[in-house]
């Protein structure tokens, strides 16, 4: 492919190459008028006569040229239609893209995550402000400024939405990994389509995988299409009950359930960020990225200190229920907090105490409200002549409760002595003057020298409204495969806000819910299953069957400007060579057994190359890089 570095294109010089896709170069120049440095997008030259390609050349230009954000490539010049070479001309930015990060510096964490979501759901709220859906957000289309400001980039397939929605005709255009349902199957498109694809970045940066994945585009598609993926919990322990709805709300297939604009899916995510104590703001993001080992390091215990400072005012204004969410989010991060361990037992067992008095207290309330009625119909007056009568031998006469039969045992009722009136029992054990008794016409009751019986209302057993039950939870087995039976306990079962340790294969679970999501969590294998109330019974079993974790591969010892390639094949995801640095990652490797043998090829400048065998195993592997220097 012919090649333009040295030549001029109008003002522009052509330095360097430094990227190229499917659609166009993308070069190094300067601008000889303002001097100062720019990149230039030219299309290719078997695309420049393609009307198709130069109207989508120009649709970019029209689009990001009406953005101005700190966080959009800002576009400087357009070529026109009718320029020989058709190009665009954007600031320049010295860095890498979100996508070299994540292969090569991104160790998964949920509030790195969130915090870098953030800042491009800003960017994004901008640019739908002005009608423009991206349709095209994936980590390839996110610059890193050296700086460490994000660059969201590549509006070549993006829409100005006329205030109709959006439909896709012809060709399918984006990337697989990070479309949406109604993109593939051809619904209209508005900005929540973009949402989608956050949503998935969002899920990838929090635990190193993507949500929807296959052996092929067609795979893809098809899962995207069902929109059921593995909760990221399963798979990233860290991720907490927020975060998880959160990312369930993104990834909606009905974009009616998704976040409806980019502001509330970024203010969501700025409470998430405010609670842990991180301030949702660039100042942050370019923080974590000028230093990103030392930012990872300090992070837990920063984030820790600020749930647990969370956490003692809510116990402080009575807020248990927050409280023991606060310190579970603490304790996910630094597992032996001891601080932590301690407020949560407390408040737990408080927790119980409460709910057990709730049922007693339940219990008793019913009990009085039984006696009660047997002290009420003990204190009745003397039923009338003629039923009195009727009464059998060894029994008081009393009246006739709901047309029922005489209550046994009835004694007189108290009189007041100064008025020689009857007096009532209420529920609440207070004596009240009972009332003469009336007929339906408010006529006296009394007749043909017999006295009526007091109206008595029908006692009901319920409690009262201020004490309700509580529900009873639904308990049953959750049977555990897949995993040895021998690190059974090294691993946490996540379910209805809580953590358990796993003692055995066979779990005994309880919940009140009407359905939970299970995830098994631990560092080589993962699970998840949703239980119902109705299949959860005492004496059931439910399965969950455990998963190999995909085997991530960190790298240590290795000199700078480190690239490593895998040369043995399957299962590795390709033969490119990979830069790695300390700490670095690896493309992740699919594992269909606990342990596999791969080989990596390592080469640096100044050093003699190396193949080695190492072993893997699902989750994370440390890897050693030992090269020996030319001089030696």
């Amino acid at each position: 492919m012919p090649t333009l570095v040295g030549t001029r294109l109008d003002k522009y010089e052509i330095q360097s190459e430094v990227g190229h896709g499917g659609m166009a170069v993308v070069y190094r120049g300067r601008d000889t008028v303002l001097q100062r440095e720019v990149a230039i997008k030219v299309l290719h030259p078997h695309l420049a006569d393609r009307e198709e390609s130069r109207l989508r050349l120009r649709r970019e230009a029209l689009t990001v040229a009406k953005l101005r954000h700190e966080n959009i490539l800002e576009i400087f010049d357009y070529s026109g239609e009718d320029a020989t070479e058709s190009y665009l001309v954007t600031e320049f930015i010295h860095g890498m893209t979100l996508r070299q990060w994540l292969d090569e510096r991104w160790r998964p964490h949920p509030i790195l995550a969130a915090l870098l979501i953030h800042r491009l759901c800003v960017a994004l709220a901008h640019a739908h402000r002005s009608d423009v859906v991206h349709r095209d957000i994936k980590p390839e289309n996110v610059m890193i400024r050296s700086d460490g400001c994000l660059k969201l980039m590549d509006f070549g397939i993006a829409q100005i939405i006329d205030h109709q929605k959006l439909t896709m005709t012809g060709q399918l255009l984006g990337s697989p990994a990070y479309m949406a349902p109604e993109l593939i199957s051809g619904r209209p498109l508005d900005a929540r389509t973009d949402l989608f694809a956050v949503g998935i970045m969002l899920y990838q940066l929090s635990t190193g995988m993507l949500p929807f994945s296959g052996r092929n585009p067609h795979e893809v598609l098809s899962r995207i299409a069902d929109a059921v993926y593995p909760p990221a919990a399963s798979i990233c322990s860290l991720v907490d009950d927020e975060l998880e709805a959160i990312i369930a709300k993104s990834l909606a297939r009905d974009p009616d359930q998704r976040f409806q604009s980019a502001e509330a899916f970024a203010a969501e995510l700025e409470g998430y960020l405010g609670e842990a104590g991180v301030p949702a703001t660039q100042d942050e993001v370019m923080a974590y990225f000028q230093d990103h080992e030392g930012y990872a390091a300090a992070l837990n215990g920063r984030v820790c200190a600020a749930l647990m400072e969370r956490a003692s005012a809510a116990i402080r204004d009575h807020q248990s229920a927050r409280a023991i969410r606060l310190l579970g989010r603490a304790l996910e991060l630094e597992p032996e907090n001891r601080e932590a361990r301690s407020l949560l037992g407390r408040l737990r067992t408080r927790e119980r105490r409460i709910r057990a008095m709730v049922i007693g207290a339940s219990a008793l309330a019913g009990f009085g409200l039984v006696a009660a009625g047997v002290v009420l119909a003990l204190s009745m007056p003397d039923p009338p002549a003629e039923r009195a009568a009727d009464t059998r031998p060894g029994e008081v006469a009393a009246p006739l409760v709901g047309g029922g039969k005489p209550i046994k045992g009835a004694v007189d009722p108290p009189t007041d002595e100064k008025k020689g009136k009857p007096i009532r029992t209420t529920d609440a054990g207070a004596a009240t003057e009972a009332a003469p008794a009336t007929t339906q016409g408010s006529e006296p009751a009394e007749t043909a020298g017999a006295t009526a019986p007091t109206p008595t209302k029908k006692l009901s057993t319920r409690p009262p409204k201020g004490n309700p039950p509580a529900s009873k939870e639904a308990s049953c087995t959750l049977t555990i495969s897949g995993i040895p039976r021998a690190v059974a306990a090294t691993y946490n079962l996540k379910y209805a806000g809580k953590t358990e340790r796993l003692d055995s294969l066979e779990h005994p679970i309880a919940f009140s819910d009407a359905q939970v999501t299970v995830n098994l969590t631990g560092s080589r294998y993962f699970g998840y299953r949703s239980i119902s109330r109705e299949e959860c019974r005492p004496g059931a079993k439910i399965a969950l069957q455990a998963k190999r974790k995909p085997a991530l591969l960190r790298f240590r010892g290795a000199p700078p400007n480190t690239t490593a390639e895998c040369v043995s094949g399957p299962p590795c995801p390709d033969a490119k060579p990979h830069l790695i640095v300390e700490g670095a990652s690896f493309p992740q490797i699919p594992m269909d057994q606990d342990q596999l043998y791969i080989q990596l090829r390592f080469k640096s400048s100044g050093y003699a190359p190396k193949v080695d065998k190492v072993s893997i195993q699902p989750g994370d592997n440390q890897i050693d890089v030992d090269l020996k220097s030319h001089s030696e």
